[in-house]
């Protein structure tokens, strides 16, 4: 885990006060303690998202909660679909062809 002072140094764009901003708008959820912030990896990562997509491609303060909840709701689908992946590999050969036929179906049937 880093403090504050360690992640403004690691992220030269990144202002102080915009980060306050970000923990506030619940951007960023760090850890604290008595001497102040705790980031630990998962939070640089989201910094360094947040400083690209703030900084880099100009997206402005308000839609920056929206969009790292749009990527956070895909990382968790992707998730949920990896573990339907194994489970979907455990079954039977029937099963496995069964479900392979229905999704075959229901992607023609979205396509009508």
């Amino acid at each position: 885990m880093i403090r504050e002072s360690e992640l403004i140094a690691q992220f030269t764009c990144l202002e102080h006060q915009v980060l306050l901003t970000w923990i506030e708008e619940g951007v960023l959820v760090p850890h604290r303690d008595e001497q102040g912030y705790l980031f630990d990896r998962v939070d640089e990562s989201r910094v360094a998202l947040a400083c690209d997509l703030h900084y880099r491609m100009g997206l402005d303060h308000a839609s920056l909660p929206v969009i790292l909840s749009l990527i956070d709701q895909l990382h968790d689908v992707r998730h949920h679909l990896r573990v339907l992946k194994r489970a979907v590999a455990e079954q039977p050969d029937t099963v496995r062809a069964e479900i392979t036929q229905r999704l075959v179906v229901s992607r023609v049937q979205s396509s009508d």
